[in-house]
């Protein structure tokens, strides 16, 4: 005679297995097909904005590709980069933490950040700033780590965070040292 406890060891691996197959469970649906070059080429638009140079649309080509590569459409659209359709905003959002980390991680792989902000500094100053001084003034004054900080603090919006008011005080002490004598 088998015994209730023989007979239920023998059965659970049997339960159990019935357990897994699903049934009659729908299938997932299928994720959306997604033109990855048509989400490219938005990418690049929201880069490069009114900036339509050359320049700025070689770094948006490589941002929206390595922004592309790094995540999948999904990940973009729960990250805040694309939309519930799967389009890109046309202006970008303040992003939370994974979605800011995933925009800089693009644009630090495509722009030197320290470059595009002397950039921005010698444009803001109609030429006046020396770039290679500014440039190595905000290298030694900041680290990688303190730069990248500061660009994801920017993208999520936290203009009062610690690392970007870092940055914007190096960058004026920069902008000054760089400045020629009066």
């Amino acid at each position: 005679m088998i015994r209730p406890v023989r007979l239920l060891t023998l059965l659970l691996p049997a339960v159990l297995l019935l357990g897994c197959t699903g049934g009659d469970d729908e299938p997932a649906p299928a994720a959306p097909t997604i033109d990855t070059a048509a989400v490219q080429q938005a990418l690049v638009g929201l880069w490069v904005g009114d900036d339509v140079t050359a320049e700025a649309t070689q770094a948006g080509e490589c941002f929206a590709a390595a922004l592309t590569d790094s995540a999948t459409p999904d990940e973009l659209r729960d990250a805040g980069l694309l939309d519930e359709s799967y389009a890109v905003p046309p202006v970008l959002p303040p992003l939370g933490r994974e979605g800011a980390e995933l925009w800089v991680d693009a644009q630090f792989k495509c722009v030197d950040f320290v470059s595009e902000s002397a950039r921005a500094q010698v444009a803001a100053t109609k030429g006046k700033v020396d770039a290679t001084a500014y440039e190595t003034c905000l290298r030694k004054a900041l680290t990688e780590d303190q730069l990248y900080e500061a660009a994801v603090q920017s993208v999520m919006g936290d203009f009062g965070g610690d690392a970007v008011a870092a940055f914007s005080q190096a960058q004026l002490d920069c902008v000054q040292q760089a400045l020629p004598p009066d």
